[in-house]
């Protein structure tokens, strides 16, 4: 059952997910299934450690092999970065959140809730260079962390905000064209960043024409689908339109995954539409990454949602809902 909201606030990050090695399964599920849980032998696992403190909130490592540098809550992966080329990510789901922008064209700014390596704010900052690009995290440490280890730009485009993503919206009635929502610590998910409420709170914060994008982790079909198909009955209960992009979608439907939520309170585009568009975008913005799979892998199937929750304030089982048989 979920506590109250004044003793569950939970530190946002960028979204958890495995090394490159790890198939994009999520340390979540990994974490269910023991096979990284409480791992911190990082010598064992070929990683040479860069940087270790405990903040508030987690056991933070910056760790790296010999192509890329990891950021590690506790036990789990949170970002990664190309030791090469700080835009580059191994972590495929990334460029997924942009998919805010073929959904939103030309928007002026961006929120995001999570920062962890930054790997997305600092994408969409590179990629378009008009867009005033702000971050949300709890712990000041990831900030720092960030700016350190993972080439987070200081920029006056580029703003980072330490404090709780829904306390910020509270407090602050600013409008958002593109609000992204890819907040997850160690091996939980924030409720209170899951519920009813907090979607309406996000709604009321979007620009006319805006769009919220939001990084899942579950199955889009099977014994494993309960937490995505919650979040989706959830989402659909505050907007009218919702799209889903699960990330590799050619893989097995029952697969756990990163799974990427579209929602807005007009019509949303046809992936034909969404092509040409970001076929546009692409011309206008040549960094910014190829989309192309993920608008043609989108899930066009009707998702059942009797058997799942309505996710609120007083009912959000997140953590079981995630539980793998």
């Amino acid at each position: 059952a979920a506590a109250a909201l004044s003793s569950s606030l939970a530190p946002e990050q960028g979204g958890t997910l495995t090394a490159a090695a790890a198939e994009n399964y999520s340390p979540i599920y990994r974490l269910r299934e023991g096979s990284i849980a409480g791992s911190t032998d990082y010598a064992a696992e070929g990683f040479r450690v860069r940087y270790r403190k405990d903040s508030a909130y987690h056991s933070i490592a910056v760790v790296e092999d010999d192509t890329d540098r990891y950021l590690r809550f506790d036990s789990s992966f949170q970002s990664a970065m190309d030791l090469g080329d700080p835009y580059t990510t191994p972590f495929d789901y990334v460029a997924y959140l942009s998919l805010a922008f073929a959904y939103r064209l030309d928007p002026a700014n961006a929120l995001y809730v999570g920062l962890g390596g930054g790997s997305a704010p600092k994408r969409a900052w590179r990629d378009f260079p008009d867009l005033q690009v702000q971050a949300v995290e709890l712990d000041p440490e990831v900030v720092d962390v960030a700016r350190r280890w993972f080439a987070l730009p200081q920029d006056p485009r580029l703003e980072v905000e330490v404090e709780d993503g829904r306390r910020y919206l509270q407090q602050n009635e600013r409008r958002w064209d593109v609000i992204v929502l890819d907040a997850y610590y160690s091996d939980a998910l924030p409720f209170h960043l899951t519920t009813q409420e907090f979607l309406e709170l996000v709604r009321d914060r979007l620009a006319p024409g805006g769009i919220v994008v939001a990084n899942v982790i579950g199955a889009v079909e099977g014994q494993n689908s309960k937490l995505f198909r919650a979040f989706y009955r959830t989402y659909r209960s505050v907007f009218p339109s919702v799209a889903v992009h699960p990330v590799d979608f050619r893989r097995d439907a029952t697969a756990i995954r990163n799974i990427i939520v579209v929602a807005g309170e007009g019509a949303l585009p046809s992936r034909d539409f969404l092509l040409e568009r970001w076929a546009d975008v692409k011309a206008e913005h040549p960094r910014a990454p190829d989309l192309t799979e993920a608008i043609r892998g989108r899930y066009e199937r009707l998702v059942p949602t009797r058997d799942v929750p309505v996710l609120t304030d007083d009912y959000a089982p997140t953590d079981a809902l995630i539980l793998v048989d």
